[in-house]
């Protein structure tokens, strides 16, 4: 129980504010904290009349002649969300200490109380990281099985619509308090604490939001999507993201990116979800842009997967298509060439003006590229075939 673990700690800091023994115990009775720590483990008579009658009890030098390892003074009971955990007890002539015992009585309880609170939220995140565990990288998702129970118990629904926010920070950029000439290494479980606060409060503003602690890099938001949300999400989640890297460059001098996966339901879907965020970063951080925001349902990341995740058997039918054309000398000027002409949407003269070449010259090239190839560049269709290739050549 958390009054065994912080018994001894508390009695130490309260007999600081006040010079007379002091001692607490169980709700059996059991000494578990004392200033006399010859006394720790054994049975306190009085405790156990406090704890029956639930109620303050004074004791005379003559009360407790018949009680062994009773001392005249005053025992209490301890509350703890108004049910008793256990008894303090000042040891004194009664009159003298009478002034200390509710001033002593309610450093305890805070004590006590602050002590339940954080164990309480350790357990609760250490509870809540390991169903994103389960969540994420178990495989398959079971629907209906110990997960959905699992979660049910910590209160948390998986019939909604949630999206996963991936925030990962950018380590190397990262500036700690120096000491000694070198950074402070003590200082980080500081920071990534501020930096845990900070990403509940601006991402995590629903009840049935999950966050979670991936690693020292990443955190992540299983974020509950109201319909009327939907529209939005995309635009506030950057807004975020841009508060998010403002505080980091302001405290830190350090930044981090985002990505947003597809909104979906059930256990199966959050973890797609994960899954497609998780590429959505890996693909965003690889196209130069200003901020760090990187959207899986963004047309460009889109083509990205398109060229990424191509089937083995088409990956080598494109692998055969390039192969004359990746042998020539001139190979990355003709493919610089026709993706050039297909950000141009096929227009000759336009794609001529931005590669500042003759109409005639650029004529060239992309016959070239047709003898190469096997394709004709007028058709659409082969004109998409050629740009997936030769994107997903390059990757």
């Amino acid at each position: 129980m958390i009054l065994d673990q912080i018994a001894q700690t508390i009695v130490d800091h309260t007999s600081e504010i006040i010079d007379y023994p002091i001692i607490i115990t169980d709700e059996k009775g059991t000494i578990i904290g004392s200033t006399d720590r010859g006394r720790l483990g054994s049975l306190h008579i009085a405790s156990i009349d406090v704890l029956r009658k639930n109620r303050t009890i004074s004791y005379e030098t003559g009360d407790v002649k018949a009680l062994d390892n009773v001392l005249p003074g005053i025992a209490m009971p301890i509350l703890l969300n108004d049910a008793v955990i256990g008894v303090l007890g000042i040891a004194g002539e009664p009159d003298s200490i009478k002034k200390y015992v509710q001033l002593v009585k309610s450093h305890v309880e805070l004590m006590f109380h602050e002590s339940f609170k954080k164990e309480t939220s350790a357990l609760e995140t250490k509870a809540l990281d390991t169903l994103v565990q389960y969540l994420l990288f178990s495989s398959p998702a079971d629907e209906s099985g110990t997960m959905i129970e699992y979660g049910r118990l910590l209160g948390y629904r998986f019939d909604l619509d949630r999206v996963c926010i991936v925030i990962e920070l950018d380590l190397l950029s990262l500036r700690l308090p120096v000491r000694d000439g070198s950074s402070d290494k003590t200082a980080f479980p500081y920071f990534q604490k501020d930096l845990i606060e900070q990403v509940k409060r601006l991402f995590v503003d629903h009840r049935q939001d999950i966050f979670s602690l991936l690693n020292l890099e990443q955190l992540i938001v299983l974020k509950t999507v109201l319909p009327r949300e939907r529209d939005s999400l995309a635009e506030k989640t950057e807004q975020r993201m841009r508060k998010l890297n403002q505080y980091l460059r302001d405290k830190n001098h350090a930044g981090a990116s985002v990505a947003l996966g597809n909104v979906s339901s059930g256990a199966a879907g959050m973890k797609q979800s994960y899954e497609n965020a998780i590429r959505t970063l890996k693909i965003g951080k690889r196209i130069p842009s200003s901020y760090p925001f990187y959207h899986y349902n963004d047309w460009e990341i889109t083509l990205e997967l398109l060229t990424q995740e191509l089937t083995p058997a088409v990956s080598d039918k494109f692998a055969g298509m390039l192969l004359a054309l990746r042998d020539y000398p001139n190979y990355e000027t003709l493919s610089a060439t026709f993706l050039a002409y297909c950000r141009c949407n096929m227009n000759l003269s336009e794609t001529a003006r931005t590669l500042f070449i003759h109409r005639n010259s650029l004529n060239y090239r992309l016959d070239k590229l047709s003898e190469l190839t096997g394709l004709d560049l007028s058709a659409f269709e082969h004109c998409l075939l050629l740009y997936v290739a030769l994107r997903h050549a390059r990757d």
